[in-house]
């Protein structure tokens, strides 16, 4: 199955909609308000998520999204049509991928940098610089602190992963170990 593609699909064709309708604002607004109360509601994720709910529970919900939060009706529209054709699982890729088109369409890209300790707000705008300039377009980073990497970073730009973790390179390390041990024997 083609998950990354079709969500993507379904990502593009909204935005071309919104586009046509001259309300992409309106759109992305739909969109941020969305991944906003995912970020909170850990039940509605896995709601979302689950594929074996019924279409008239699913219908229910989105009537309930729609009220609460004011969704456009476009918006409204093609949360239908996602669970319409029971793709509904699918909408946090979709809301990722849309985001995602629309920094390409502004000329601007997603980037993610995981370091091991954290680092000052004056590192982070140098790092951003970099990127922009290395890149060639604006770069919107988010970076985040993770530990368990020991020393070194992960960097994510769009699907390309630049990994200098210690951890990564320990678990190859031991695992090329493991192999190896395996085959002489």
């Amino acid at each position: 199955m083609t998950t990354f593609s079709e969500t993507q699909r379904y990502a593009k064709a909204v935005y071309k909609l919104a586009y046509e309708a001259k309300s992409i604002d309106i759109l992305e607004k739909d969109f941020l308000k969305l991944r906003e109360i995912l970020d909170q509601s850990s039940d509605l994720k896995k709601f979302i998520k689950n594929p074996t709910h019924k279409y008239s529970v699913i219908n229910n919900v989105i009537d309930a999204l729609v009220k609460n939060f004011s969704f456009s009706d476009l918006f409204s529209r093609f949360l239908r049509v996602l669970n319409k054709n029971r793709r509904f699982f699918f909408l946090e890729k979709i809301v990722n991928n849309f985001f995602d088109l629309l920094l390409n369409e502004k000329g601007e890209v997603l980037a993610t940098l995981k370091l091991s300790h954290t680092i000052s707000d004056s590192d982070k705008a140098d790092i951003a610089k970099k990127l922009d300039n290395i890149l060639k377009k604006k770069i919107n980073i988010s970076f985040s602190v993770d530990p368990s990497l020991l020393v070194g970073s992960i960097l994510q730009i769009g699907s390309t992963m630049i990994d200098t973790s210690a951890k990564t390179r320990s678990e190859e390390h031991t695992s090329e170990l493991q192999s190896q041990f395996r085959i002489s024997y």
